[in-house]
């Protein structure tokens, strides 16, 4: 070795050993010939030198890393992947030290034909976090249920899809009756109560193709694919006899509630989210101005 070939390794090695990453170099046969742990301290380096890398992986995901090695030597531009592992279905990198699921975004760099790094960082934290962001923004932080921006774009999607393989769909607009005098009467905190037995109530009702999501204070939309008028109509009774039925404990006795429901169904092809739930919301309106505790719906 050179003074200049050993200068170049000396800083290299002084680099690698202050990131966090976990560096794996292998030769072009695809072996670990060298490990540095970075911030991985779990990872025991010496029980990976000389396996064959891709074999360290599930059968999936070994074919995705050797996918990512060819590549990465025949166009010699970095090959990024992100790999979540297990250690219940990652048998030698348990053996090697994982103990709990983690996320890794990596890439693969061939430094020349004979000699590639696989480069990875550890992402669970931040995956995690992003989750979660993303199911708060998804979601009414009160009652669970999904929110309006999410309806929106789940009408959206199925609404098209119902008109481009001619499907039947229906919604159901529900209202609370009196809410805001029960929040008078009773205080907010009733009016939270309410809100959340019965979002409970239609969770344990719905159908695992249905989507339920809160469209303003105390109303709620769900919707009801590959159902027709009628089916409507009949949902629209079982969701009302489900709420009549409702009993909170509360201070001054059991606090009971009822709602009022328009539905409406998919006509044609120019009907649109925003058309059926203004349909929904004039049979919602017929409903209360005919008391409480109604439904109504469109006529065949």
């Amino acid at each position: 070795m050179t003074d200049s070939e050993g200068h170049l390794l000396r800083r290299y090695n002084a680099l690698v050993g202050v990131i966090d990453q976990l560096i794996v170099t292998l030769n072009g046969a695809g072996e670990v010939v060298d490990v540095n742990v970075g911030s991985m301290d779990w990872l025991d380096a010496s029980k990976m030198l000389s396996r064959t890398f891709s074999t360290l992986f599930t059968d999936e995901l070994s074919q995705k890393v050797s996918a990512q090695f060819d590549a990465a030597l025949s166009s010699h531009e970095p090959q990024p992947l992100q790999l979540t592992l297990k250690p219940e279905h990652s048998l030698h990198w348990r053996e090697i030290g994982l103990l709990e699921v983690q996320t890794w975004d990596s890439q693969l760099i061939a430094v020349s034909a004979t000699e590639l790094l696989w480069v990875a960082r550890n992402v669970t934290e931040s995956r995690k976090l992003e989750q979660k962001v993303s199911h708060q923004a998804q979601r009414d932080p009160l009652t669970g249920a999904y929110n309006r921006r999410s309806l929106m774009t789940i009408l959206n999607q199925s609404v098209a899809q119902a008109h481009r393989y001619d499907w039947v769909c229906s919604f159901l607009l529900i209202d609370i009756d009196d809410f805001s005098g029960i929040n008078d009467e009773y205080g907010w905190d009733a009016g939270d109560q309410v809100l959340q037995s019965f979002v409970t109530a239609l969770h344990g009702f719905q159908r695992t193709a249905d989507f339920f999501a809160r469209y303003s204070d105390d109303r709620f939309v769900m919707f009801l694919p590959e159902t027709n008028r009628e089916q409507a109509r009949l949902a629209s009774e079982r969701v009302r006899r489900l709420v009549e039925g409702i009993e909170i404990p509360f201070q001054t006795g059991n606090l009971k509630y009822t709602v009022c429901i328009g539905s409406s169904t998919l006509r044609d092809i120019e009907d649109t989210p925003e058309t059926m739930l203004r349909r929904a919301e004039e049979h919602l309106f017929i409903a209360k101005q005919s008391g409480s505790n109604r439904i109504e719906g469109e006529a065949d």
